[in-house]
Formats: structure tokens, sequence, C-alpha cells
């Protein structure tokens, strides 16, 4: 069994829709840690030997985020500039790092709809596009990424039928590394 940690960034959890019903999803299954930043690190002082240590227990870690002006939130960027540290989260002498084959998933929550991030909508680009730097950090790190998971249109034009969808194809897939 793969055990599943869930770094959440969003700033105020209890009051999101979107990313609140997802983590609410994956929340009682016993092979995932849930590991919100903005309730552990209200100061912004991050632990960075125990989040290496979390990082480290896990094989499946997955982002979860808002998309702040096509990024992370803040919280969540300090924690990757302090957390993927030469020399542990990644190398430049192509030796192994302690995040090496562990599987990544990044999943946002977009507050618009899917036709937005498209070349020919309003962002002219595509989620993956505008955040590709998730992808070359994981790649430096050597994680094994797995696709990218998306919900749109969480501050306009989700159901509650879109959100219940979502939440449970979340749970299921996070569920999946139970096997």
């Amino acid at each position: 069994m793969s055990k599943v940690l869930l770094v959440v960034g969003h700033p105020d959890l209890s009051r999101s829709m979107a990313n609140k019903a997802l983590v609410d999803a994956v929340r009682e299954l016993a092979h995932v840690t849930v590991h919100d930043l903005y309730a552990t690190y209200p100061d912004f002082q991050i632990d960075v030997d125990a989040e290496q240590a979390l990082l480290a227990d896990h094989d499946v870690i997955v982002f979860q985020h808002p998309v702040f002006w096509y990024n992370t939130t803040p919280l969540l960027k300090q924690w990757q500039d302090k957390v993927f540290t030469l020399g542990w989260a990644f190398t430049l002498d192509g030796s192994p790092s302690r995040l090496a084959g562990k599987k990544a998933i990044v999943a946002v929550t977009a507050g618009v709809p899917a036709d937005h991030y498209t070349p020919e909508g309003s962002n002219q680009a595509t989620l993956e596009t505008l955040l590709s730097n998730w992808h070359a950090t994981l790649r430096l790190c050597q994680f094994d990424i797995q696709p990218m998971v998306k919900l749109y249109g969480t501050a306009f034009g989700l159901s509650d039928q879109d959100l219940t969808t979502a939440a449970k194809q979340y749970s299921e897939l996070l569920a999946a590394f139970a096997a």
C-alpha cells in the first residue's frame, strides 16, 4: 500500500467550497495524510526538517491548491523554496534525490470555467502551460509525474453535482494508491 501525503495550500480551507470538498472526500482514507500548510504554519515559519521527514515517509505526494494569479498560493510557494533544497530534493550531478521515483500529482482548482484555459480562451493558455513551473520543479526533483487534476469553474458555474462528482473522482484516484 502506498502512503499518500496531501499537501494542501489553500489560505482558508474552512471557507473554501471546492478545495474543502476535495479534502473532505479523502480525509477518511487510511493511507492518506492531509497536511494543511496554512493551518500548520499560520506564521509562515516552515519547519523544513519536519516537512522533509513527511515527504520521505510517503510514496505519493499530492500538491493541492487554488490557482492564484496563474501560480500557487504564497505559503505553498514559500514551502517549495524552503523544503526543496539542493542535495535533498534535487541534485545537479544526476544522482538520485530523496524524492526520486515518488509519484507526484498537482491538483488545482480554478475559479473560471475550462474554456478560459484554452489557447482561444481569455487566458490564451492551458493550465498546464500556465503552471509549467510545477512540471519543471517536479522533474528536477526526480518525481514520477502523474497527470494534473483540474477542477474548473469553482467561483463561477460549478454546480453542486459537478462538485460532488469531482470529489468522488478525487477520492477514487487517491484510493487507488491503497491497492
